[in-house]
């Protein structure tokens, strides 16, 4: 036997009147929030540029990856480099600890209290990657028969 269409078409309709209202108090909310309307509820004129910094999707793109650009060169000229040594003393111990700002190990071989494995493994799988995609062999681009 077939289902009653009749309650989801009643049930579908009043959502869509529960709705409109819900949206018509949410919008005045966001005004609030922006600053659009004053202390009585009278909108203020303003333009859109005055509110908020409008962006499209390509440039918010173009932003993000060039920021990630930026780490990855950051975190490449850092690999280069021979780390520095950092005392840091152990406030409940009194043990002094050396760290190697390279490899971010101490003298025992241990990591410091805010270092996290699974972010420090995010990171480097993203630097692998990056570094797979700019590689170019030697003997395929140089010496190539032709």
């Amino acid at each position: 036997m077939g289902r009653n269409n009749r309650s989801r078409k009643r049930r579908d309709e009043m959502n869509k009147i529960k709705k409109a209202r819900y949206d018509a108090k949410e919008l005045i909310r966001l005004k609030k929030t922006l600053g659009l309307l004053d202390a009585d509820g009278k909108e203020i004129a303003m333009e859109v540029a005055e509110v908020a910094e409008i962006k499209t999707a390509k440039e918010l793109k173009r932003a993000a990856k060039s920021k990630e650009e930026q780490e990855l060169r950051f975190e490449h000229q850092e690999s280069l480099e021979k780390g520095s040594q950092v005392v840091q003393v152990n406030e409940k111990s009194g043990v002094e600890h050396v760290f190697n700002s390279k490899t971010l190990k101490d003298q025992f071989g241990n990591y410091p209290a805010w270092f996290k494995k699974k972010k420090t493994a995010k990171r480097l799988r993203k630097k692998q990657h990056s570094q797979k995609k700019n590689f170019k062999q030697a003997w395929t681009t140089v010496n190539v028969p032709l």
